[in-house]
Parts: structure tokens; sequence; C-alpha cells
């Protein structure tokens, strides 16, 4: 049975640098030599070496360094942000990949054509998905690493604490809904704007699969294509400092409150904008509806006129319910 002593311990060591292996095999020979009695019999060391538990283990807690890609220190943060991008980017590349499917279809019959916008999203959502995993991997990657090496890995002081919250459940910000909301607001951002940047000379009336004309003047969409990536970038950073602060504060709720005033004014201007819609549009409804144009233009713009107010009252409501919030807090925190 002796034969099975060295033979665990190579199995153990096998598994280690050079460097430890004749330490480590010195020291576990003479653990299990004081857990043995005197003149141990084969079942005494079967017993030890199964108490010691399987190489491979035990080879693992001999290791100095542990590895991993994604240290325990941002593991359960990776997480949360994989999970996050993960169905943001998926969303997207499901939309991408229908339109792209929509617009360059080929098949002739329903069922191929079916197939194929299927095939589309399914691969626009799988290579989304591997692209997602691998930045943020990489990203979570570069920050445990710099951040384990700056001070030195389990280095802290007590500054470092952060402070015990003081949250009032009124002015309290659901965390789950702060989620789902970045996650609607990102993904609907993104495929507005990668609607503006590469569809909008596809959007337009069509005839027998033939395009009579186009709905939008790409001259005027380009114009704001710049000011709503601005938005949806400050509208990300906004909803991630609701995730971090978890109730409103006076800076939080300023911050929100000239958000949404500018990215509504920025929305209003939009619609409202004369050369928004190409004049021919109007013609061509008129022509298929026979109606006269004027009439046509006159529907069109209540109906601008009745969105306007109506987002106008949403987003008044909303930063009075938050400043609300916001000012009860601060009066009851001092």
């Amino acid at each position: 049975m002796k034969n099975y002593i060295d033979r665990y311990i190579y199995a153990v060591t096998k598994r280690l640098p050079e460097s430890v292996r004749e330490e480590v095999k010195s020291e576990l020979l003479a653990n299990i030599n004081d857990m043995l009695p005197e003149n141990p019999t084969s079942a005494d060391i079967e017993k030890v070496l199964k108490t010691l538990g399987h190489p491979r283990i035990l080879a693992k807690n001999y290791e100095t360094k542990e590895r991993y890609v994604i240290s325990p220190w941002f593991y359960t943060d990776y997480i949360q942000t994989l999970k996050i991008v993960m169905i943001i980017v998926v969303a997207i590349s499901v939309a991408t990949g229908f339109f792209d499917a929509i617009i360059n279809i080929e098949a002739q019959s329903l069922f191929l054509q079916i197939v194929e916008v299927f095939a589309s999203i399914i691969s626009n959502a799988f290579s989304g998905a591997i692209r997602a995993f691998a930045w943020v991997t990489i990203i979570f990657w570069i920050i445990d690493y710099v951040a384990r090496n700056s001070k030195g890995e389990g280095s802290w002081d007590l500054k470092d604490l952060p402070d015990v919250p003081k949250i009032n459940n009124k002015a309290k910000i659901s965390k789950t809904e702060s989620i789902i909301g970045l996650i609607i607001g990102t993904v609907f951002s993104i495929i507005f704007i990668i609607i503006l940047i590469d569809y909008t000379n596809v959007i337009g009336i069509y005839d027998d699969g033939v395009m009579i004309t186009q709905i939008f003047n790409t001259s005027v969409t380009n114009t704001f294509i710049i000011f709503f990536i601005i938005s949806a970038i400050i509208s990300i950073i906004v909803s991630l400092l609701k995730i971090y602060y978890g109730e409103w504060k006076l800076n939080l709720a300023i911050l929100y409150t000239a958000f949404e005033i500018l990215s509504t004014v920025l929305f209003l201007i939009f619609i409202n904008h004369p050369q928004l819609i190409l004049p021919e549009v109007f013609d061509t409804i008129a022509f298929y509806m026979e109606l006269d144009s004027l009439s046509v233009i006159e529907g069109f713009e209540k109906g601008v006129r009745f969105i306007t107010g109506f987002v106008v009252v949403v987003v008044f409501i909303d930063l009075t319910a938050t400043w609300f919030k916001t000012l009860k807090s601060i009066q009851q925190n001092k």
C-alpha cells in the first residue's frame, strides 16, 4: 500500500509548478504519516487518502495563485453587466436581422421567405451574443487586472468602505425597474438610430413590392442623427446613475430633469420639422384614399399636435413626481 501513497502524492504534485513540487511532496508525505497509526494497515492508508480527498482538488488547494479570467472581486458585477448587455445586444441584433431580411429577401415562396427571415434573425442574434460576451469579458478582465495590480490584491483602507445609505422608501428607485428601463430605452434608442442611419431610404409607400415614394427626407433625418446618439448616451448614463444611487437625490434629479427636457425638446423638434416628410407622400396618400392633399396634410398636422401635447403632459407628470419624491427625501434627511 506504500505504493498508493507515492502514487497519490504524484497525482497531486504533477499538477503543480515544478518550483513547489518537492516542497509540497515533503509536506504532504509528512501530513499523511502524521495521520497514519503505527504499523498502518491497507485499510488505514486507504482511509487517510480518502480523507484527504481527490488529488485534483487537493492540488488546487496548494496553488499559490488562483486561475480565473474574472476574479471574485468583480464576478458579480461582471455577470450582472453581461446579462444586461446580452439582452440589449441580442434585441438590437434581432431587430436589425429582421430589417435586413425583409429588405433583402430573395426567396420566392412564402415558406422560404419565412425561413430566410428566421435564419437572418437567429444568425444576427447569435453573432451579437458572441460579440457582447467577448467585449464585456475583455473589458472586465482589464478592469480586474488593473484593480488587483494597482494596490495589490486584498489591500484596502477603512475610507474605502461605502457610507450606509439612508433610503427613504418614497424616494427609493426600484433597481429592477431601472434595469428594465435601461434595457428598453437603450434597445429602442439604438434601433431608432440604426433606422435613421441605414433604412430611411427604404421606408416608403409600396405598390406590388415597388416603392412609389420615400416617406422621410434623408437630409433632415441625417441632421438629427448625431443629436439622437448624444441623447442615447446621456440616457444610458442617467439610467446607470439611477441604479447606482438607488434613490432620488438632488444632483440626480437635476440631471434627470435636464435630460428629460432636452430629449423631449429634441424629439418634438424632430417630429414637427416642416420638411421631415416629403411632399410627395401626402399626394400619394391622397391619391390612394381619394382625398385632396390639403386634407391629408391637415390630418397629419393634427396627429403631430396630439403627439406633442401628449408627450409634454407625460413628461410634466413624470418630472413632477420625481421632484416630489426628491424634495420629500431631502426634507426628511435634514
